[in-house]
């Protein structure tokens, strides 16, 4: 795994308002990783145990080794938490609220405007850093956010939909340099709103009913939920040729769809596909590749988490 125990939630249970939001979930985050949530309300719950915004009703949550909501003094100046409905004044400027981050956090405030314009300089958002936020259109106002939160170069950062709202080329420079805060040493655990998001991190893990539903490193968990790459065929006898199909060790799955042509899913797709391809090439059954593609991610995802039972206690 990435490195030593940043935090750990062991068998939690929450309710909110009375209505049970994780039972039983487990998991580990790591230092020099980052970690996908994927699931709502699940996720956001999870972040709000691990900042200490809330305890569980069972279980037992840790972060370097302390319960973050019993021992909330030992906690908090360790971890950075962006919560999902954070809002910043609207007379003050990026700067501004710079300063009183390093203020209250110990950082000095002209070390915490320097990091907050380094950043934004990051971002290509330098030009913002004096202007009031109520002047920002809301994408920029998320990503001052999310940097006041940067800026104090916690040992943990948990984020609430960092990426929500932002553009592609946002989006790209915030995963840089959330990649690049992970790679020292440093952990990140964050929600996301689809698998795409998550692309970028070491690991995701999916919340359904309560539970982790699959877990694991993205190309891992592709393969899990049926977002692979698959061939579409034809031959002159169907027949013969799922025959042989389904004595190919490479196959994983195959399929005829109505207008006959067949689908077939390899076990690893890049070594497999020349393997499988020449030697039904060469069986004489007039196979003809019509097309390579994809399960949307999305679309594997709804599929799998409908097919998928999460067991109860």
């Amino acid at each position: 795994m990435a490195g030593i125990v940043a935090a750990e939630v062991s068998g939690v249970d929450y309710a909110e308002d009375g209505v049970q939001v994780l039972s039983g979930v487990s998991l580990m985050v790591f230092k020099g990783e980052i970690m996908a949530l994927l699931g709502y309300p699940e996720g956001n719950a999870l972040l709000g145990l691990l900042a200490g915004v809330c305890g569980p009703s069972g279980g037992a949550v840790r972060v370097f080794g302390l319960d973050p909501y019993a021992e909330k003094s030992g906690v908090l100046g360790r971890i950075g938490y962006l919560p999902s409905d954070a809002r910043l004044p609207p007379d003050a400027s990026p700067k501004t609220l710079a300063q009183v981050v390093g203020s209250i956090h110990g950082i000095g405030q002209k070390e915490a405007v320097e990091r907050m314009r380094n950043i934004l300089r990051r971002l290509d958002k330098s030009d913002i850093l004096e202007r009031r936020i109520g002047s920002l259109p809301a994408e920029d106002r998320h990503l001052v956010a999310v940097a006041l939160v940067m800026i104090r170069d916690a040992e943990l950062l948990l984020l609430a939909n960092p990426l929500r709202i932002l553009g592609p080329l946002a989006r790209l420079g915030l995963s840089t340099l959330l990649r690049e805060y992970a790679s020292k040493e440093r952990a990140v655990a964050l929600t996301v709103d689809s698998v795409e998001e998550a692309e970028f991190t070491d690991r995701l893990i999916i919340l359904k009913d309560g539970r982790i539903a699959a877990a694991g490193p993205i190309e891992e968990l592709s393969r899990t939920i049926g977002a692979e790459n698959y061939l579409v065929l034809r031959a002159m006898n169907t027949r013969l040729a799922l025959d042989y199909l389904g004595k190919i060790s490479q196959v994983k799955k195959f399929s005829v769809s109505r207008d006959g042509s067949i689908k077939v899913w390899l076990r690893d797709f890049e070594s497999d596909l020349p393997v499988v391809l020449d030697l039904l090439l060469s069986l004489g059954l007039g196979v003809k590749l019509l097309d390579v593609r994809r399960v949307e991610t999305h679309v594997a995802l709804l599929n799998y988490l409908k097919g998928k039972r999460v067991s109860r206690r």
